[in-house]
C-alpha cells in the first residue's frame, strides 16, 4: 500500500497548486470583482486577502507533496500531525461541498453539476491520501 503513496502525494500536490492557479480564473467566473466593489472598502479588502491566503495555504500543502513526499510518510509526530490535520481539513471541505453549498446552486445546471462533482472526487482523494498517511503514522499500515 505505501508504495502508492508517494505518487498520489505528488498528483496531491500538483493539484493543489494547480488548484491555487485556477483561482484566478475561478474569480472571473464566479464574478467577484464585481461582487467586492459592491461591498464595503473594508469587506473587499478582507475578501482579497483571505482568497490570496487560501493560494497561499494551497501552495504550502502542494509543494512539499509534490516536491518531497516523504515528509508525510517517514515516521514522525510532526508527519502524523500533519497528515491527520490535512485529512480532517479536506473531509471537512467535502462536508461543505455537500452540507454548506445548497443543491439550487447547481443542480440542473451542466457546468455547475460537473463542477460539483469533480470537486467532490477531489476532495475524497485528497481526504483519503492524507488518511493513508495518518495510518501509516499511526502503525496501521506496512
Amino acid at each position: 500500500m505505501s508504495e502508492w503513496l508517494p505518487p498520489c502525494l505528488r498528483i496531491a500536490g500538483a493539484g493543489l497548486l494547480l488548484l491555487a492557479l485556477l483561482h484566478f480564473p475561478i474569480a472571473r467566473r464566479l464574478g467577484w470583482g464585481k461582487d467586492a466593489a459592491k461591498m464595503s472598502r473594508l469587506n473587499a479588502t478582507v475578501f482579497h486577502v483571505h482568497s490570496f491566503f487560501i493560494c497561499l495555504v494551497l501552495v504550502a500543502m502542494g509543494l512539499p507533496c509534490l516536491i518531497e513526499p516523504g515528509v508525510l510518510l517517514e515516521p514522525s509526530r510532526a508527519a502524523a500531525w500533519g497528515a491527520w490535520s490535512l485529512c480532517g481539513f479536506w473531509s471537512a471541505r467535502l462536508w461543505c461541498q455537500w452540507f454548506v453549498y445548497k443543491p439550487a446552486w447547481w443542480r440542473g445546471l451542466w457546468f455547475e453539476t460537473a463542477m460539483h462533482w469533480f470537486f467532490s472526487a477531489v476532495w475524497v482523494f485528497l481526504a483519503v491520501v492524507y488518511g493513508l498517511c495518518g495510518a501509516l503514522q499511526a502503525g496501521w499500515l506496512r
